[in-house]
Protein backbone atom coordinates (compact mmCIF):
# COMPACT_ATOMS: atom_id res chain seq x y z
CA UNK A 1 0.00 0.00 0.00
CA UNK A 2 1.70 3.30 -0.81
CA UNK A 3 1.95 5.68 1.46
CA UNK A 4 -0.03 9.16 0.30
CA UNK A 5 -1.09 12.30 2.05
CA UNK A 6 -4.47 12.53 2.04
CA UNK A 7 -4.62 16.71 2.23
CA UNK A 8 -7.84 17.96 1.91
CA UNK A 9 -8.14 20.54 4.38
CA UNK A 10 -8.19 23.81 3.17
CA UNK A 11 -4.54 25.09 3.71
CA UNK A 12 -3.37 21.05 2.92
CA UNK A 13 -3.87 19.90 6.22
CA UNK A 14 -3.69 16.12 6.14
CA UNK A 15 -6.55 14.94 7.98
CA UNK A 16 -8.10 11.30 9.21
CA UNK A 17 -10.64 10.26 11.74
CA UNK A 18 -10.48 7.23 14.50
CA UNK A 19 -14.03 6.81 14.38
CA UNK A 20 -14.76 5.77 18.16
CA UNK A 21 -18.17 7.53 17.92
CA UNK A 22 -19.46 4.56 16.87
CA UNK A 23 -18.42 2.73 20.11
CA UNK A 24 -19.66 4.70 22.67
CA UNK A 25 -21.94 2.37 25.14
CA UNK A 26 -24.54 3.67 27.32
CA UNK A 27 -22.30 3.16 30.63
CA UNK A 28 -19.85 6.01 29.18
CA UNK A 29 -16.85 3.35 27.96
CA UNK A 30 -16.29 2.22 24.99
CA UNK A 31 -17.65 -0.93 23.37
CA UNK A 32 -16.02 -2.64 20.52
CA UNK A 33 -18.86 -4.67 19.76
CA UNK A 34 -20.88 -1.81 18.78
CA UNK A 35 -18.79 -1.34 15.89
CA UNK A 36 -19.71 -2.05 12.26
CA UNK A 37 -18.08 -4.40 10.19
CA UNK A 38 -15.36 -2.53 8.43
CA UNK A 39 -16.30 -2.00 5.00
CA UNK A 40 -19.74 -0.51 6.21
CA UNK A 41 -18.07 1.77 8.43
CA UNK A 42 -15.15 2.74 5.98
CA UNK A 43 -18.24 3.72 3.38
CA UNK A 44 -19.69 5.97 6.07
CA UNK A 45 -16.37 7.52 6.77
CA UNK A 46 -15.66 7.98 3.21
CA UNK A 47 -18.99 9.59 2.55
CA UNK A 48 -18.62 12.03 5.65
CA UNK A 49 -15.67 13.62 4.15
CA UNK A 50 -12.27 11.87 5.27
CA UNK A 51 -10.01 10.35 3.46
CA UNK A 52 -8.27 8.85 5.86
CA UNK A 53 -8.94 6.78 9.06
CA UNK A 54 -7.54 4.34 11.59
CA UNK A 55 -10.21 1.73 12.65
CA UNK A 56 -9.49 -1.15 14.93
CA UNK A 57 -10.65 -4.52 13.01
CA UNK A 58 -9.56 -7.04 15.59
CA UNK A 59 -9.39 -10.93 13.47
CA UNK A 60 -8.93 -9.10 9.85
CA UNK A 61 -5.73 -9.86 8.88
CA UNK A 62 -3.25 -7.60 7.48
CA UNK A 63 -3.72 -8.25 3.77
CA UNK A 64 -7.82 -8.45 3.86
CA UNK A 65 -7.52 -4.77 6.26
CA UNK A 66 -5.33 -3.49 3.10
CA UNK A 67 -7.99 -4.42 0.67
CA UNK A 68 -11.00 -3.19 2.46
CA UNK A 69 -9.31 0.30 2.80
CA UNK A 70 -8.34 -0.27 -1.53
CA UNK A 71 -12.14 -1.36 -2.28
CA UNK A 72 -13.07 2.06 -0.01
CA UNK A 73 -10.78 4.37 -1.55
CA UNK A 74 -9.50 5.41 1.77
CA UNK A 75 -5.87 5.27 3.44
CA UNK A 76 -5.12 4.10 6.75
CA UNK A 77 -4.18 7.15 9.53
CA UNK A 78 -1.33 6.27 12.24
CA UNK A 79 -2.82 4.13 15.01
CA UNK A 80 -2.39 3.97 18.42
CA UNK A 81 0.21 1.25 20.71
CA UNK A 82 -0.08 1.34 24.18
CA UNK A 83 2.22 -0.08 26.93
CA UNK A 84 1.35 -1.48 29.94
CA UNK A 85 0.37 -0.11 33.07
CA UNK A 86 2.70 -1.30 35.94
CA UNK A 87 0.38 -3.29 37.18
CA UNK A 88 -0.61 -5.26 35.07
CA UNK A 89 3.03 -7.14 35.13
CA UNK A 90 3.53 -8.11 31.56
CA UNK A 91 7.12 -8.49 31.31
CA UNK A 92 9.22 -5.79 28.87
CA UNK A 93 10.18 -8.41 26.16
CA UNK A 94 6.32 -9.16 25.99
CA UNK A 95 5.75 -5.42 25.41
CA UNK A 96 8.66 -5.12 22.76
CA UNK A 97 8.01 -7.97 21.15
CA UNK A 98 4.28 -6.58 20.67
CA UNK A 99 6.03 -3.19 19.57
CA UNK A 100 7.91 -4.17 16.88
CA UNK A 101 4.34 -6.60 15.56
CA UNK A 102 2.79 -3.20 15.61
CA UNK A 103 5.12 -1.15 14.52
CA UNK A 104 5.71 -3.47 11.46
CA UNK A 105 2.15 -3.42 10.44
CA UNK A 106 1.79 0.24 10.22
CA UNK A 107 4.96 0.22 7.92
CA UNK A 108 3.25 -2.39 6.14
CA UNK A 109 0.27 -0.07 5.63
CA UNK A 110 2.74 2.98 4.63
CA UNK A 111 2.70 4.67 8.24
CA UNK A 112 5.31 7.09 9.36
CA UNK A 113 4.06 7.83 12.06
CA UNK A 114 2.03 6.67 15.40
CA UNK A 115 0.55 7.45 18.72
CA UNK A 116 2.32 5.74 21.71
CA UNK A 117 0.86 5.74 25.00
CA UNK A 118 0.66 4.29 28.29
CA UNK A 119 -2.77 2.05 29.21
CA UNK A 120 -4.78 2.14 32.38
CA UNK A 121 -3.92 0.43 35.02
CA UNK A 122 -6.28 -3.36 34.43
CA UNK A 123 -8.59 -3.25 37.21
CA UNK A 124 -8.69 -0.81 40.21
CA UNK A 125 -7.91 2.74 38.00
CA UNK A 126 -7.78 5.69 40.47
CA UNK A 127 -7.50 7.61 37.92
CA UNK A 128 -10.78 6.66 36.31
CA UNK A 129 -12.20 7.50 39.70
CA UNK A 130 -10.66 10.13 40.09
CA UNK A 131 -9.88 12.13 36.21
CA UNK A 132 -7.43 14.60 35.13
CA UNK A 133 -6.29 15.67 38.32
CA UNK A 134 -3.05 13.42 38.55
CA UNK A 135 -4.01 11.71 42.08
CA UNK A 136 -1.20 9.10 43.44
CA UNK A 137 1.62 10.10 41.91
CA UNK A 138 3.99 8.18 42.19
CA UNK A 139 8.13 9.43 41.07
CA UNK A 140 9.12 5.63 41.09
CA UNK A 141 5.95 4.45 38.62
CA UNK A 142 6.18 7.24 36.44
CA UNK A 143 10.05 6.77 36.00
CA UNK A 144 9.65 3.11 35.14
CA UNK A 145 6.44 4.13 32.55
CA UNK A 146 9.04 6.14 31.36
CA UNK A 147 11.82 3.56 30.41
CA UNK A 148 9.66 1.16 29.27
CA UNK A 149 7.80 3.10 26.87
CA UNK A 150 11.29 4.65 25.82
CA UNK A 151 12.13 1.39 25.26
CA UNK A 152 9.00 0.59 23.20
CA UNK A 153 9.11 3.43 21.15
CA UNK A 154 12.89 2.61 20.62
CA UNK A 155 12.11 -0.77 18.58
CA UNK A 156 8.68 0.80 16.31
CA UNK A 157 11.17 3.64 15.30
CA UNK A 158 13.56 0.68 14.00
CA UNK A 159 10.69 -0.44 12.40
CA UNK A 160 10.44 3.04 10.24
CA UNK A 161 7.50 4.47 12.23
CA UNK A 162 8.20 7.04 14.49
CA UNK A 163 6.07 7.41 17.52
CA UNK A 164 4.57 10.20 19.47
CA UNK A 165 3.46 10.84 23.38
CA UNK A 166 -0.07 10.82 23.87
CA UNK A 167 -1.30 11.65 27.00
CA UNK A 168 -4.37 10.34 28.18
CA UNK A 169 -6.52 11.10 31.39
CA UNK A 170 -6.83 8.12 33.44
CA UNK A 171 -3.47 6.97 33.09
CA UNK A 172 0.21 7.23 34.36
CA UNK A 173 0.87 9.96 31.92
CA UNK A 174 -2.26 12.46 32.61
CA UNK A 175 -0.55 15.80 33.05
CA UNK A 176 1.31 18.43 31.78
CA UNK A 177 4.19 17.66 34.21
CA UNK A 178 4.21 13.94 33.34
CA UNK A 179 3.83 14.92 29.67
CA UNK A 180 6.78 16.97 30.09
CA UNK A 181 8.85 14.81 32.12
CA UNK A 182 8.27 12.20 29.78
CA UNK A 183 9.73 13.89 26.46
CA UNK A 184 12.72 15.38 28.26
CA UNK A 185 13.55 12.04 29.65
CA UNK A 186 13.32 10.24 26.20
CA UNK A 187 14.34 13.10 23.89
CA UNK A 188 13.07 14.08 20.46
CA UNK A 189 15.52 11.42 18.29
CA UNK A 190 13.22 8.65 19.70
CA UNK A 191 10.00 10.38 20.74
CA UNK A 192 7.37 12.91 19.01
CA UNK A 193 4.14 14.55 21.04
CA UNK A 194 1.20 13.26 19.70
CA UNK A 195 -1.04 15.58 22.01
CA UNK A 196 -5.11 15.33 22.35
CA UNK A 197 -6.66 18.25 22.69
CA UNK A 198 -9.48 17.48 25.07
CA UNK A 199 -7.48 15.21 27.27
CA UNK A 200 -4.63 17.73 28.32
CA UNK A 201 -7.66 20.41 28.17
CA UNK A 202 -9.54 17.80 30.85
CA UNK A 203 -5.89 17.75 32.76
CA UNK A 204 -6.14 21.48 33.29
CA UNK A 205 -2.29 21.79 31.01
CA UNK A 206 -1.08 24.74 29.70
CA UNK A 207 -1.74 23.36 26.46
CA UNK A 208 -1.08 26.43 24.10
CA UNK A 209 2.48 26.29 26.02
CA UNK A 210 3.07 22.44 25.63
CA UNK A 211 2.64 23.32 21.95
CA UNK A 212 4.79 25.89 21.63
CA UNK A 213 7.53 24.25 24.05
CA UNK A 214 7.60 20.94 21.49
CA UNK A 215 5.54 22.37 18.32
CA UNK A 216 8.89 20.49 16.28
CA UNK A 217 8.09 17.29 17.64
CA UNK A 218 4.42 17.27 17.16
CA UNK A 219 3.55 14.83 14.09
CA UNK A 220 0.04 13.71 15.44
CA UNK A 221 -2.88 15.04 16.77
CA UNK A 222 -6.21 13.95 17.85
CA UNK A 223 -8.93 17.01 17.86
CA UNK A 224 -11.31 16.87 20.35
CA UNK A 225 -13.35 18.60 21.75
CA UNK A 226 -15.02 19.20 25.60
CA UNK A 227 -17.21 21.91 27.46
CA UNK A 228 -15.41 23.64 29.89
CA UNK A 229 -18.40 24.36 32.33
CA UNK A 230 -19.20 20.45 32.35
CA UNK A 231 -15.62 19.74 33.42
CA UNK A 232 -15.12 22.04 36.14
CA UNK A 233 -18.63 21.00 37.13
CA UNK A 234 -17.55 17.00 37.13
CA UNK A 235 -14.41 17.98 38.92
CA UNK A 236 -16.58 19.77 41.64
CA UNK A 237 -18.76 17.21 42.23
CA UNK A 238 -16.13 14.30 42.08
CA UNK A 239 -17.34 12.70 39.08
CA UNK A 240 -15.49 9.19 37.50
CA UNK A 241 -14.06 8.92 34.32
CA UNK A 242 -17.33 7.64 32.61
CA UNK A 243 -19.92 10.12 34.71
CA UNK A 244 -18.27 13.22 33.05
CA UNK A 245 -18.54 11.62 29.87
CA UNK A 246 -22.01 11.00 30.04
CA UNK A 247 -22.04 14.57 31.60
CA UNK A 248 -21.47 15.45 28.36
CA UNK A 249 -17.96 16.26 28.38
CA UNK A 250 -17.23 15.33 24.52
CA UNK A 251 -17.93 17.20 21.79
CA UNK A 252 -17.26 17.50 18.24
CA UNK A 253 -14.86 19.79 16.99
CA UNK A 254 -16.11 23.31 16.54
CA UNK A 255 -18.99 22.38 18.82
CA UNK A 256 -17.38 22.79 22.61
CA UNK A 257 -15.75 25.74 24.39
CA UNK A 258 -11.60 24.82 23.47
CA UNK A 259 -9.82 27.52 21.22
CA UNK A 260 -8.79 24.80 18.79
CA UNK A 261 -7.77 27.06 16.42
CA UNK A 262 -5.31 28.45 18.67
CA UNK A 263 -4.09 24.84 19.20
CA UNK A 264 -3.15 24.38 15.76
CA UNK A 265 -1.59 27.66 15.34
CA UNK A 266 0.60 27.22 17.59
CA UNK A 267 1.78 24.31 15.91
CA UNK A 268 2.97 26.81 13.28
CA UNK A 269 2.78 27.63 9.54
CA UNK A 270 5.10 24.86 8.51
CA UNK A 271 3.63 21.53 10.33
CA UNK A 272 3.00 18.80 8.36
CA UNK A 273 1.55 15.86 10.41
CA UNK A 274 -1.89 14.40 10.93
CA UNK A 275 -5.21 15.89 12.37
CA UNK A 276 -7.00 13.41 13.76
CA UNK A 277 -10.72 14.16 14.32
CA UNK A 278 -12.03 11.36 17.91
CA UNK A 279 -15.24 11.95 19.47
CA UNK A 280 -14.91 10.04 22.51
CA UNK A 281 -19.05 10.99 22.78
CA UNK A 282 -20.79 12.23 20.05
CA UNK A 283 -23.72 14.27 20.84
CA UNK A 284 -25.50 12.98 17.85
CA UNK A 285 -26.15 10.29 15.83
CA UNK A 286 -22.02 8.45 15.00
CA UNK A 287 -22.29 8.62 11.02
CA UNK A 288 -23.79 12.80 11.83
CA UNK A 289 -20.96 13.17 14.36
CA UNK A 290 -18.39 12.29 11.19
CA UNK A 291 -20.09 14.72 9.13
CA UNK A 292 -19.34 17.60 11.36
CA UNK A 293 -16.45 16.69 12.71
CA UNK A 294 -14.75 15.99 9.00
CA UNK A 295 -16.19 19.61 7.98
CA UNK A 296 -14.76 21.70 10.68
CA UNK A 297 -10.95 19.54 9.71
CA UNK A 298 -11.38 20.46 6.18
CA UNK A 299 -12.23 24.29 6.82
CA UNK A 300 -8.84 24.56 9.43
CA UNK A 301 -6.54 27.40 8.10
CA UNK A 302 -2.83 27.71 8.06
CA UNK A 303 -1.70 30.04 10.44
CA UNK A 304 -1.65 33.93 8.84
CA UNK A 305 -3.97 32.23 5.63
CA UNK A 306 -5.94 34.90 3.98
CA UNK A 307 -9.82 34.02 3.94
CA UNK A 308 -11.44 32.73 0.51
Amino acid sequence: MTALSPRVSADGYRIAINPIQWVASDDGHLDRSLQPQLPDLLSQIKNAGFPAAVVTAPGVSLEDYKKAYSDAGMLPAPAYFGTPSPEANISLSQTLEEAKAFGARQASLGLKDTFIAVHMPPSVRPRVDVPALGVQFDQARLNQVIDELGKAAEVIKAEGVMPALHPHVGTWIETEDETRQTLDAIGASTLNFGPDSGHLSWAKADVLGLFRDYAKRISVMHIKDIRLDVRDESTKLGRSYPEAALAGLWAEPGNGNLDIDSMIAALGADFDGWLIAEVDRPTMKPYESAIVSAKYLRNLKRPGAKAA
